[in-house]
């Protein structure tokens, strides 16, 4: 059996393990764009900031992928599936051919169509090389203009500043990060850039990037202001790369439709990860990442033997230094019938969102109290009712819960 994988990111990387794990004799070949071995995306703030050299970036070296008999094609991207004679076609010419495919090739940066976006001095952050580009361009004292902001806006931000630059944030909702935060916590997180030298400019649209002697020197928004910079760095937003799918005759909405085997439209072709849209949801963060990459694995061996239902949303991280965990219905809208209950400290915050007494969304912010209880509840729906005063008092250590 040949195995093949399009993209060695988080979900192909995982994939081909899973692969090996399960069928220790079969052939496996990842082809990937990028020119060195995988890393976590998520480490590139890491690097920009200057917490991790380039040599602790990478997680797998050239021995891994031999001790594994996984054979990495890196610096090649496949640009044609013939899906009906199981072949792939390279960017260099070379053709490959399969028993079964899997496409992990991911998605790229989006930057709006804005006049002037297309100049130097224009950034995105995707890839090793964008990183290096933008360490090229760092002028301390300056400041950087970032539009989008979201967790990697606000990472990269942070990141920059850590360079000693200064950084504006321009987000067009009306708070930071809406899809994790409320308001309350999210007007802490502003709070706190504020004392780390970030602005935040929040309903903000932008309108055209302004031109330089030397490129973009800044963004004017549409209400008349102009934020001003060194350089720009757009993060808004990725789209998966479908174009290969699409070209093969592969079904595509926003990524490439898969059903709950992680199964393409096209036969012996399976898809993981960013350029997935499973059941109308393309979810782009690592976890379903990495739970589709396992399901399509064990059916690529063995069709039919995993399901994927989907992923809960759910984002853990460390946010421009404070940690934040949000899961679940955090904005419940004013028709559902839900109880709210929020505890709040100077520099901490928690609310947990009830439904009929089960608990279906929570936000913790700069605590990580009660976390791992509060995960395990809200996965097998457990009823809080009776804990509802207890939810109300930060301190509460969560024990008998």
């Amino acid at each position: 059996m040949k195995y093949l994988i399009a993209g060695g990111w988080a979900a192909g990387t995982a994939a081909a393990l899973h692969l090996r794990k399960l069928d220790s004799s079969s052939e496996i070949t990842i082809v990937d764009a990028e020119s060195v071995a995988y890393y976590p995306r998520p480490d590139l703030i890491e690097y920009l900031a200057g917490r991790k050299s380039k040599d602790q970036l990478i997680v797998h070296g050239a021995s891994w992928y031999g001790e594994n008999r996984i054979t990495l094609i890196s610096g090649r991207r496949i640009m044609h599936v013939h899906a009906i004679e199981h072949e792939v076609t390279l960017d260099d010419g070379t053709v490959l051919s399969y028993d079964r495919l899997l496409l992990a090739n991911g998605a790229s940066p989006f930057v709006p169509p804005l006049p002037g976006a297309d100049q130097a001095g224009v950034f995105t952050l995707r890839t090793l090389d964008d990183a290096d580009a933008l360490l090229a361009r760092i002028v301390p004292g300056a400041t950087v203009v970032v539009v989008g902001g979201g967790l990697l806006g606000l990472e990269a931000a942070r990141a920059l500043a850590e360079r000693g630059m200064k950084a504006t944030i321009i987000e067009f909702a009306g708070r930071l990060l809406p899809n994790q935060l409320d308001e309350r916590s999210a007007e802490m997180l502003v709070e706190h850039l504020q004392a780390s030298g970030i602005t935040a400019l929040l309903g903000a649209e932008s309108q055209q990037i302004v031109s330089g002697e030397h490129g973009a020197t800044g963004v004017l928004l549409k209400d008349g202001r102009l934020a001003q910079g060194e350089f720009i760095l757009f993060s808004t937003g990725v789209r998966p790369n479908v174009t290969i799918a699409q070209e093969a005759g592969i079904a595509i909405g926003r990524g490439i439709q898969v059903n709950d085997s992680m199964q393409t439209s096209a036969p012996d072709v399976y898809a993981a990860g960013d350029v997935v849209e499973h059941r109308g949801r393309v979810y782009g963060i690592v976890p379903p990442c990495l739970e589709q990459a396992r399901v399509a694995a064990q059916n690529m061996v063995s069709p039919g033997t995993a399901t994927y239902e989907g992923s809960i949303m759910s984002s853990s991280l460390k946010t421009c230094g404070i940690d934040v965990l949000s899961m679940g219905n955090i904005n419940p809208t004013q028709e559902q019938h839900v109880q709210v209950i929020q505890a709040q400290g100077q520099q901490a915050y928690r609310k947990v969102v009830l439904e009929n007494g089960i608990i279906v969304g929570v936000i913790l912010y700069g605590t990580m109290n009660g976390a791992r209880q509060l995960q395990q509840a809200l996965r097998s729906h457990t009823d809080l009712m009776a804990f509802q005063d207890r939810l109300a008092d930060l301190d509460w250590d969560f024990a008998g819960m």
